[in-house]
């Protein structure tokens, strides 16, 4: 049976990857950092506890293992810890790695998570470990950081301009990650055209959608009226510079809405279903279950 290590698996992807995985009866082993907190959230999975910075701990936890899904969270190490990651599982003859990237990943990028993206998948291409490298738009679950808002507001806002948005369910990225990992090995190394045997997926839902789209979902979901508000970029830069975000992170979502508003994230495509032979989730579906984070606390859903 091929075994399957995850890495991030109590992140924001990870744990529907375990999920879809164990469902599909592959053997996975997750890398963890706090063993404790790891079960909690994943139940009975083999953890394998460790740290990108730690090498001796990532050689532990490729030990034996056939296939790697690759994720480093955001940040000024992630392309150390991702190329960590991929030196060491070329380093234990791991057959296939399966990385988490993103839409517009490109090492010229003047948005710094797309930068950190390009850069580690250019270094995947390097390694010459057979890989899948996955490129998802906006997720949907981004909207949960304005759902106390909306919850408390009745309103939605965001730096638009009205343009429409591809956006995903991250728990269709875990299924084509799931069948990606359980995939037999390609007989050719690392290739980077879309939709190869090995390749790189740009991975959508169904369909483009306005926030206005968004907001009706959200109303039809909760029961209470919210209110799509278009928001010009410097009414909206102060948002971000309030939630007390990171540098980084604020400078990257500033960009984000900027390649929104340039339709950088309006085509939609099949890949999803096209993998998984089932159809990417809509955001109406996302907002049913979803329904309670963005209703107050004193309302029933």
């Amino acid at each position: 049976m091929t075994r399957i290590l995850v890495t991030a698996a109590t992140g924001t992807v990870g744990p529907h990857v375990v999920r879809e995985l164990r469902s599909r009866g592959a053997h996975v082993r997750a890398f963890v950092r706090d063993p404790a907190a790891a079960a909690a959230t994943l139940g009975d999975v083999e953890l394998a506890p460790g740290d990108f910075d730690d090498p001796a701990s990532l050689r532990r936890a490729l030990d034996g293992v056939d296939h790697l899904y690759l994720s480093a969270a955001d940040g000024h190490r992630k392309v150390a810890h991702e190329t960590a990651a991929i030196d060491a599982a070329a380093a234990a003859g791991v057959k296939r790695i399966v990385q988490l990237s993103a839409m517009h990943a490109d090492t010229a990028s003047p948005l710094p998570v797309f930068r950190w993206h390009g850069e580690a998948e250019a270094h995947l291409r390097r390694s010459g470990v057979p890989a899948v490298i996955l490129r998802p738009a906006f997720f949907m679950t981004n909207l949960l950081m304005v759902a106390g808002g909306v919850a408390h507001t009745g309103r939605l806002g965001g730096p638009t301009a009205g343009r429409r948005i591809a956006m995903i369910d991250i728990r269709d990225v875990a299924a084509v990650a799931a069948v990606k990992l359980m995939e037999p090995e390609p007989a050719t190394g690392s290739e980077p055209e879309t939709g190869s045997p090995a390749g790189t997926y740009e991975l959508t839902g169904p369909a483009a959608v306005t926030f206005a789209d968004v907001a009706a979902a959200l109303t039809e979901a909760t029961g209470r009226p919210v209110q799509a508000l278009d928001l010009t970029e410097e009414e909206a830069r102060p948002r971000f510079a309030g939630a007390g975000l990171p540098s980084w992170l604020e400078e990257h979502l500033v960009g984000v809405f900027g390649v929104i508003r340039a339709g950088g994230f309006e085509r939609a495509n099949g890949h999803v279903e096209a993998i998984t032979g089932h159809p990417a989730r809509g955001v109406g579906v996302f907002a049913r279950d979803y329904a309670a984070a963005f209703t107050p606390a004193d309302q029933p859903v």
